[in-house]
């Protein structure tokens, strides 16, 4: 009885001792934020962040070293920082910890470096795929580049056994002699997203199922697709919708259709019932008189209510031309 009671009594200390934290969680804004630790005087936008722990590569196009003339695919390195003794929420352009994370800050100027071109490359989707556990993890990043004249998809690949990414490769069932950008992979429906103005002259949000959603992704891109590509005509218009993309059942793009606040708005829609739901505009508190542009969607646990929207807007107050921003919206 009297060991009991002295575990007892030892549990109680110890369970009294544990930190008391003054905030447990906190409100992502509802205005957007600009981005400023990764913003410059020239155009930085269309960005993609996957998050691999406390440590979230940011990748973006910019014209930061052209003189405007062209854009290339950067990486910064994010963090997002939120005191639960103060309170205090920044987000910084720094690593978490360094040591842990400097082998994923190599791995993606590797990547880059197969991409980059003398053209304009937009768009970049970085995925981290994990599905194939048993052949470790799998490295992609897709993007679009204007090098034979139109906007075509590409990509480039390694294995986390591979000492160096494949060099970039187009992905020929999807490309047209249009513009095709903006690629995005849904594992949970099988289906590989994308924007392109191969009707009518403007911008449809378009679908191909995936051969096999368990499939290396460098399977899925290497060899044909047999399987057809379709306009979406819940997420499409009669004008241009572009930039897809989806965090668990939440869809968000942009788009200039009738009814926004000036401009490129952006738009979200919900996966529901197996179906998207009928675009709703974000409203004024996110959306300007100016453009706003491709949006991504993360979360990093600050908020139990709001994911993180990043994008990018040309509006007044930025540090020039188009810049990132954040914001919080409902899940």
């Amino acid at each position: 009885m009297k060991i009991q009671i002295l575990v007892f009594l030892i549990s109680l200390f110890l369970f009294s001792c544990e930190p008391k934290y003054k905030y447990d969680s906190w409100d992502l804004p509802s205005t957007p934020q600009n981005l400023a630790d990764f913003n410059s005087s020239a155009d930085d936008y269309n960005s993609t962040a996957p998050t691999l722990g406390r440590f979230i590569p940011l990748c973006f196009s910019t014209n930061r070293y052209s003189n405007g003339n062209q854009f290339d695919v950067i990486y910064k390195p994010m963090v997002v920082s939120f005191g639960k003794s103060t309170g205090e929420f920044r987000i910084l352009n720094a690593y978490a910890e360094w040591g842990i994370y400097q082998h994923y800050g190599e791995i993606f100027q590797n990547a880059l470096s197969k991409i980059n071109t003398e053209a304009n490359e937009l768009g970049p989707n970085f995925i981290v795929n994990n599905s194939m556990a048993n052949q470790g993890y799998e490295y992609l990043l897709m993007y679009a580049s204007d090098e034979s004249g139109n906007f075509d998809i590409g990509f480039t690949f390694k294995r986390q056994q591979d000492s160096i990414f494949m060099e970039s490769i187009p992905i020929e069932f999807i490309n047209s002699e249009f513009d095709d950008l903006y690629p995005f992979v849904d594992f949970e429906q099988g289906k590989f997203f994308f924007c392109s103005n191969r009707e009518n002259d403007k911008f449809d949000i378009y679908t191909i199922n995936l051969v096999d959603p368990n499939n290396s992704l460098l399977e899925e891109f290497l060899y044909p697709n047999q399987n057809m590509i379709v306009k979406n005509n819940i997420l499409s218009s009669d004008l241009d919708d572009k930039c897809p993309y989806i965090y668990d059942n939440t869809m968000v793009f942009t788009s200039n259709r009738p009814g926004g606040y000036g401009g490129f708005d952006l738009y979200k829609s919900i996966y529901k019932n197996g179906e998207w739901t009928t675009p709703v505009n974000l409203g004024p508190n996110v959306n300007s008189e100016a453009d706003e542009y491709r949006p991504i969607l993360i979360n990093e646990g600050v908020d139990p209510n709001k994911n993180m929207m990043i994008f990018s807007s040309n509006r007044e107050g930025g540090m020039g031309g188009f810049d990132l921003y954040y914001v919080g919206i409902n899940q």
